[in-house]
């Protein structure tokens, strides 16, 4: 965090999701939001290109975009059309680039833990700004859904009926 978060920032309230706790800001900050929308712009433009193709291949064979999109999910639809094989290579970039729910967790989780989270080092809590991907992949999926709950309440509004931890700053 930057050496002016006080200047934005009353004393600290955090979340706690053990071993880790988090400063509560009920919003992102710039760099959080940055990083959120880099991870929906990605998946984004991989919808839109999906989309482009479905349209093209509605038209070649005179059906709708909704039964395009359907047969390009298909597992064996490549097979079964020649119409969809003239798309296989668009649809193989699309699909290595693409990141499905678990990676776009991974990374969001990754994003907040190098933005927000503290540990306790020697009964002091320290920020952990040199968190990586690596990390988070290693990390027991319980706190994994649990970090990715609180980066949603953050973003979206907290529900009522969630606990803030007030620890302040030991």
């Amino acid at each position: 965090m930057s050496k002016y978060a006080k200047l934005y920032f009353s004393e600290k309230v955090y979340h706690s999701i053990e071993p880790f706790r988090f400063p509560i800001y009920k919003d992102l900050v710039a760099g959080e939001a940055e990083g959120v929308e880099e991870v929906a712009r990605k998946q984004a433009s991989n919808t839109y290109g999906l989309l482009k193709i479905a349209k093209s291949l509605a038209n070649k064979k005179g059906i709708p975009v909704k039964e395009a999109l359907e047969l390009l999910g298909s597992s064996d639809a490549a097979e079964n059309d020649e119409h969809v094989y003239e798309y296989i290579e668009e649809l193989s970039a699309i699909q290595t680039e693409s990141t499905n729910v678990a990676e776009q967790k991974i990374q969001m989780v990754t994003l907040f833990m190098r933005y927000r989270a503290e540990a306790k080092d020697r009964n002091k809590w320290v920020l952990l700004p040199d968190w990586s991907v690596e990390d988070t992949r290693e990390m027991p999926s319980r706190i994994l859904e649990d970090i990715f709950e609180f980066i949603g309440w953050e973003r979206n509004g907290w529900p009522e009926d969630a606990e803030e931890v007030a620890e302040g700053n030991e």
